[in-house]
């Protein structure tokens, strides 16, 4: 493996993580594909919000978001501007159980190496006096080293950052198939012309289009796609460019999240149903129409819960697709039965440096693995029928806002 070429198909935060991880190792025969521009991330990067929240609903995930805490502040420290601001993150009680909870967690959070206190409630506002409703606040969780990245300047260090140890990319060349002989994954056809691009490896890192490719070599990715809203208020005088200077805000009873965005202030719930799409080859963005039917009653209830939203007018409303699993973690691996065709896929920006640096060490095999391979295996669900899958994904719609 140590000559062989790797071909990441996706130069989001995922596939650029998975490049530089690979390069930091000293492997430099590497070339990532991408259908946009440079400049553009018509992805589910370009669309997240950027948290980064270490504590979660798995050991695993608490590992990977460490991780990816690592790496951000790394590259944050050498990059020209910040990508990675350590503000923490308040989890904010509204009830008498998830006060009781939030004691459990600081002791979870402390046997995973994460540090978390308790804080009353008067503590939590002056924290965050703008995102931090004083009328329902019982007190919070603090978790003073969570913090937020602008997912595409983080995506845009990465990619600089593997492309000075000898990386490539290629911009505007989409992946139109799999290339395959002889049971094994050989390269890809891409551009315009249908090239093909030979590779030793084959890394698909494309967000919700994985299971589009996937399909193409007969493999079944178990994810879903799903439809999120996340609103910003419209900018307001009484804020700066500063991209962020308080913690980003939980309000776990109720399935939302807020954060400063500069000048706006941005949030998004969970407490609607799940709204699945399945992605195919000509969707050409994660963002769709913001479908006031399914999603107005929660952003209602988010807006009048966030007290920076209250009495301002609103601005741009977003509605983001991202994938889904079974039990909320990552697809990071080789295919089972398909030599040559590896998966970094249904990863956020949260843990996608932890998931660059897994699969990195895989295709090394250097054997320095983050998490138990078997924990991530794309085909851990190869037993399950398509109903499963979609039902119990869909089903943690709501349950992935405490995941993350």
């Amino acid at each position: 493996m140590a000559t062989e070429e790797v071909l990441v198909v996706g130069a989001g935060v995922v596939g650029a993580s998975v490049a530089y991880h690979l390069t930091e190792l000293g492997h430099d025969r590497v070339t990532v594909l991408d259908t946009r521009d440079r400049g553009a991330l018509p992805g589910s990067t370009g669309l997240a919000p950027g948290f980064v929240g270490q504590l979660s609903a798995t050991p695993e995930l608490s590992v990977l978001a460490k991780d990816s805490v690592a790496t951000y502040r790394a590259l944050s420290k050498a990059a020209p501007t910040p990508v990675f601001w350590q503000v923490g993150c308040l989890e904010i009680a509204t009830s008498p159980a998830r006060l009781e909870q939030a004691h459990q967690d600081v002791e979870d959070g402390h046997g995973l190496g994460i540090e978390a206190r308790i804080l009353d409630a008067a503590e939590a506002v002056a924290l965050a006096p703008a995102l931090v409703n004083p009328e329902q606040a019982l007190g919070a969780l603090h978790i003073p080293s969570d913090g937020a990245a602008d997912p595409a300047a983080l995506t845009h260090a990465l990619v600089d950052a593997a492309e000075r140890s000898g990386a490539r990319f290629r911009w505007n060349t989409p992946v139109l198939a799999l290339e395959t002989a002889q049971d094994r994954v050989i390269g890809v056809r891409a551009g315009k012309n249908g090239e093909l691009l030979r590779a030793g490896q084959v890394v698909l890192a494309t967000g919700i289009w994985g299971p589009v490719l996937a399909a193409q070599a007969g493999v079944r990715l178990p994810m879903v796609g799903v439809q999120h809203p996340y609103v910003f208020t419209a900018e307001l005088p009484g804020l700066d460019e500063t991209p962020i200077d308080t913690p980003i805000v939980r309000y776990p009873d109720h399935a939302v999240y807020t954060r400063r965005h500069g000048r706006r202030y941005g949030l998004g719930s969970y407490a609607h149903a799940a709204l699945p799409l399945t992605p195919s080859p000509t969707l050409t963005s994660a963002e769709l129409p913001f479908q006031e039917a399914a999603f107005g009653t929660a952003i209602a209830a988010a807006t009048s819960l966030v007290p920076a939203f209250r009495q301002v007018p609103q601005g741009r409303r977003l509605n983001g697709v991202f994938a889904l699993t079974p039990d909320e973690l990552p697809l990071v691996g080789p295919a089972a039965g398909v030599p040559g065709l590896w998966f970094a896929e249904a990863s956020w920006v949260t843990h996608a440096g932890g998931v660059g640096r897994q699969l990195a060490n895989m295709l090394l095999e250097t054997g320095n693995l983050l998490v138990a391979p078997d924990r991530l295996s794309p085909g851990r669900f190869d037993p399950w029928s398509d109903k499963k899958i979609r039902e119990t994904a869909l089903g943690h719609y709501r349950g992935i806002y405490d995941a993350h």
